[in-house]
């Protein structure tokens, strides 16, 4: 089994994140995805980011696959 693993991307990366994955014969692998960019933002912008997914990483982490 392993430990559960998630990889959070950003809107701007998903397609590539997918590619890799599959590249690694991963196309399993867990993918939750953020608002992009994340870098220059300001700290409440981040945060109210990071509120959007909290809830679907946590799912990704505690869930069947």
């Amino acid at each position: 089994m392993g430990v559960p693993t998630v990889v959070v991307t950003t809107e701007h990366f998903r397609r590539l994140t997918d590619q890799v994955a599959t590249s690694l014969n991963r196309p399993d692998l867990r993918i939750v995805e953020t608002r992009h960019p994340i870098g220059g933002v300001d700290e409440d912008t981040a945060r109210a980011w990071a509120d959007e997914v909290v809830e679907a990483v946590i799912a990704a982490l505690t869930e069947p696959q």
